[in-house]
């Protein structure tokens, strides 16, 4: 009120009239107002502090995982290595050789693993009858997996009558040994039998198709000698030739053999086996004393994990002869 005073005062001139109060007042104050306005447009306005704006939550959308491959069991640590049998190219089961007759085994195999076989792999004897085998061959060169090979040994036949068989396997550049089945830990073999007038084969090429080779049936009996001997006709036999089930397991082996006259006979259960790692414990040597005729007897083999063997009985006294081969498989679960 005193600015408008004075402007009031300081406007009055020496003679001039007194001008209106309320004039002046209302000038004033649009003076006032005026000023205040232009103030005003030069003057910011404060805003309000902005205010962040929500953080919002990622949505995540559920996405399956990629697929993953499923590796084979060989990929995945177990059987790298396996075979698969195809033909016997040479020598069936059962072919029949002359004592002391060389001859060339072929088996036709085929990759059924996960690496290629190369010349540092080797096909090598593992059990049974060696005829003469050597104990490793090289592989001619690469199979890739699902290839197949013809390998070949070379054997002689026993010189004494019988039924024989050698069991095989492949060995990797590790020096795994490995074979046929699942776990590639069977041996595929050679089957012969071995007479005094056996029939010389030099190469025997099978005219149809070969199953795949497992474990073999019961072979039939040998031919017996032809000249006349105090012990004839030695067999064997086993009560179950492929038994799966609780594990130990024991196999019974039915014998026989004909005696001519009174004698003290001393025999014996050889056997062996086709699986790697499994080894057997036989039955001690049997010395009886009998009389002429048929003798009958059995033996007994308690096997505690899966594998796959072989059999025969051997007499050893007062002649030595053997009878045929029996094979047998256990399958443990």
């Amino acid at each position: 009120m005193l600015a408008i005073t004075l402007l009031i005062s300081g406007c009055k001139g020496k003679g001039e009239a007194t001008p209106n109060p309320q004039a002046v007042f209302t000038a004033a104050a649009e003076t006032a107002s005026a000023r205040m306005t232009e103030m005003a447009a030069v003057t910011p306005v404060p805003t309000d502090t902005p205010t962040q704006p929500p953080t919002e939550t990622p949505t995540i959308t559920a996405t399956s995982a990629p697929p993953t491959a499923t590796l084979p069991p060989a990929a995945a640590g177990t059987v790298m290595d396996r075979v698969e049998f195809v033909a016997d190219v040479t020598v069936p089961d059962n072919t029949v050789f002359a004592p002391n007759q060389s001859f060339k085994k072929t088996w036709r195999l085929k990759n059924a693993g996960y690496t290629t076989w190369t010349s540092a792999y080797s096909l090598i004897f593992f059990s049974g009858e060696k005829m003469n085998s050597p104990t490793a061959i090289p592989l001619p060169g690469d199979v890739p997996p699902n290839g197949t090979v013809d390998l070949t040994v070379d054997l002689v036949s026993p010189a004494t009558p019988g039924q024989y068989i050698g069991y095989y396997m492949l060995r990797n550049p590790q020096g795994k040994n490995f074979g046929l089945g699942p776990n590639a830990d069977q041996a595929f073999y050679v089957w012969i039998n071995v007479a005094a007038n056996g029939t010389v084969v030099a190469s025997v090429t099978p005219t149809g198709p070969t199953a795949t080779l497992g474990t073999p049936g019961t072979p039939s009996p040998t031919v017996a000698p032809t000249s006349s001997s105090v012990i004839t006709n030695p067999a064997i036999s086993v009560d179950n030739a492929s038994f799966t089930g609780t594990c130990p397991h024991t196999f019974v082996f039915p014998i026989q053999f004909t005696v001519s006259q009174a004698t003290s006979v001393t025999y014996k259960l050889e056997a062996g086996s086709g699986t790697p790692g499994v080894s057997l414990t036989l039955p001690d040597p049997l010395t009886q004393n009998v009389n002429p005729g048929n003798y009958t007897n059995s033996f007994q083999l308690t096997i505690n994990s899966s594998m796959s063997g072989w059999a025969k009985l051997h007499i050893t006294a007062p002649v030595d002869i053997s009878s045929n081969v029996v094979n047998f498989a256990l399958t443990c679960q």
